[in-house]
């Protein structure tokens, strides 16, 4: 709603116009109160509103956070969500691939990568392995191993493995114990071959501590 005061012309005697003025600062005075219910200035916070139409939002000042305009919907944090996601005619799309192939390339075979840190959860959700070294260790004489050392991750996190070149031997294995695999003594999982994969979660193992479970897969070996 506009604001609407009474104006002063040049010709308009000063003292005559006392009471316009005095008129004109209480009608700007109670229109500033209004707005005051909901900016806060000294704060520099919005409150009460009932409705907000704009063409963009961003959310964050020297780190964005959430950025929605009319082409993009950005959300550059972590989302905590405590009720339900319900998806009605859309879809869950993950671009989440490690843009680094895990691989033999660059390494002093036998070779062990990290997936993740003993403080970082692995990165990617997605992750393409190969192995092109199908030589024979010397020190084993068996083929030589690519071996990915897989660090905690967090409860409920998903990680994919698939085996995208060569035909040598890549071994995932759990760091600290925490990988759960079938049978006793079974400690690694093996691919070998182009197509082959495997898909792992995180879950609770009862006492607060994220452990990886097979979900699926196809082609893998368990040892």
């Amino acid at each position: 709603m506009a604001i609407s005061v009474t104006e002063i012309l040049g010709t308009d005697s000063l003292s005559g116009s006392r009471l316009v003025i005095n008129d004109n600062f209480n009608v700007l005075t109670s229109e500033i109160n209004a707005m005051e219910v909901y900016f806060a200035p000294s704060a520099g916070t919005i409150t009460n509103l009932n409705n907000v139409s704009t063409e963009a939002l961003r959310v964050g000042l020297s780190t964005i956070l959430l950025d929605i305009n009319s082409s993009t919907f950005d959300i550059l944090t972590n989302v905590k969500m405590t009720g339900n996601l319900n998806m009605t005619g859309g879809g869950i799309f993950r671009n989440d691939t490690n843009p680094t192939t895990l691989d033999d390339q660059g390494q002093a075979m036998p070779a062990t990568i990290g997936v993740g840190t003993s403080t970082a959860i692995p990165p990617f959700t997605l992750n393409r392995i190969g192995n092109q070294d199908t030589s024979t260790d010397p020190s084993t004489g068996l083929p030589m191993v690519l071996s990915l050392s897989l660090f905690d991750g967090a409860i409920g996190q998903e990680i994919f493995f698939a085996y995208t070149i060569g035909s040598g031997v890549v071994e995932i294995k759990g760091v600290a114990s925490n990988m759960v695999l079938p049978g006793s003594a079974t400690t690694t999982i093996t691919l070998n071959g182009l197509g082959e994969s495997v898909h792992l979660i995180a879950i609770d193992n009862g006492a607060g501590a994220a452990v990886w479970y097979i979900v699926g897969g196809t082609g893998y070996v368990i040892s």
